[in-house]
Formats: structure tokens, sequence, C-alpha cells
């Protein structure tokens, strides 16, 4: 900034000494009127109206800057709110999701469970029915076997 001040400053003596060694009056056409002037006064005012266009120039351009970098702060917030949301929408997700792992592994702790129970129980129910066949082989022997007897009592009764 400093740099630009005194160049600024070097090119205004320049033009200020070379005004000043051309004081002749010129005739400047201004639209339909014709005015003779010094040509320090014309090069001056040629030289203050450009600085005032340039420093219109440069404050629209500062001002649209401001609304531009106030416009990105803003969308920054707006961005960093988002990610805040998200990040504790994942956090959330993320217990849900061990809660949910947590569920599952009990639910297949108490499935094993109940296989083990199932598959005692169907070898019990093997056994039991195991022992109603062989009670049935018993009692049917006992069966044929008093049965006989009372074949032949039969034939002797006859």
């Amino acid at each position: 900034m400093q740099i630009g001040f005194i160049l600024i400053l070097v090119i205004a003596i320049f033009v200020a000494i070379f005004s000043i060694q051309n004081g002749t009056p010129v005739p400047v056409d201004l639209f339909l009127a014709r005015y003779e002037m010094p040509l320090a006064l014309v090069m001056m005012a040629c030289i203050i109206i450009g600085a005032v266009i340039v420093l219109i120039l440069g404050t629209s351009r500062q001002f649209k800057k401001r609304s531009e970098g106030k416009e990105m702060k803003n969308k920054l917030k707006t961005f960093e709110n988002e990610k805040l949301q998200f990040e504790n929408n994942a956090k959330a997700m993320e217990t849900e999701i061990q809660s949910l792992k947590d569920n599952n592994a009990a639910l297949i702790a108490k499935a094993t469970e109940f296989e083990e129970k199932l598959k005692l129980k169907d070898d019990h129910i093997a056994l039991l029915t195991k022992e109603i066949d062989e009670m049935k082989t018993k009692f049917n022997i006992n069966i044929n076997e008093g049965a006989d007897p009372n074949s032949n009592d039969e034939k002797s009764e006859a």
C-alpha cells in the first residue's frame, strides 16, 4: 500500500512540474462551447476527473468485494452448521448401529440357546420314542406269550 502511494506521489510531482512548464493557454472544445485555458489547468482537471472516476470504480469494487465476503462468510457459517448437524446425525447413527449390533448379538445368542434346547428336546423325544418302541415290543411279546397259554387253555377246556 505504501509503495503505491509513493508511486502516485512521484507521478503527481512530475505532472505538476510538467504543468508549470506548460502554462500557455490552449483552446478547449467542450461539447458546443469553446474555451481557452492554461494547459496546466486542463491537465489538472483531467487528472482530477480521472482520479475521481478511479475512486468511484475502486469504491464500488470494494463494496462489491465486501458484500461477496459477507455472503461467503454467511455461506461458510451455514455449511459449518450443516456439517455439525451431519456429524451429530452420524454419531446418532453410529450409536444406533452399535445398539443394533448388540441386539443382534443377543438375538444370535438366544437363537443358539433355543437351537440347543431344541436339539436336546429332539434327542429326548427320540429317546422316549425308542423306549416306547421297546415297550411296545415287550408288550407285544408279553401279549403274544399270554395269548398262547390262553389259546391252550381254550383247547383244553373244549
